[in-house]
């Protein structure tokens, strides 16, 4: 295989990170959001990975813009 063809590869690849429930349940109650903390912990599979998180959170109108404004940071 060529070093080009590698390298095509190799972008092509896809790492999915997969969280535990209770971890995503932890940062809603860490920023206050409690009416999603148990929504999740009711809807959420366990693990959860996070295109789940956020597909899950659309529902909701919540994107990871305004998670990271209510943990007091910027995206």
């Amino acid at each position: 295989m060529s070093r080009v063809s590698l390298t095509a590869v190799r972008r092509n690849q896809v790492v999915t990170v997969q969280l535990s429930r209770q971890h995503v349940v932890d940062l809603f109650l860490r920023v206050g959001m409690t009416e999603m903390a148990n929504a999740a912990l009711r809807d959420l599979p366990d693990p959860v990975d996070r295109e789940q998180v956020a597909a899950w959170g659309g529902r909701w109108n919540v994107d990871m813009d305004y998670f990271i404004n209510r943990m007091g940071g910027s995206p």
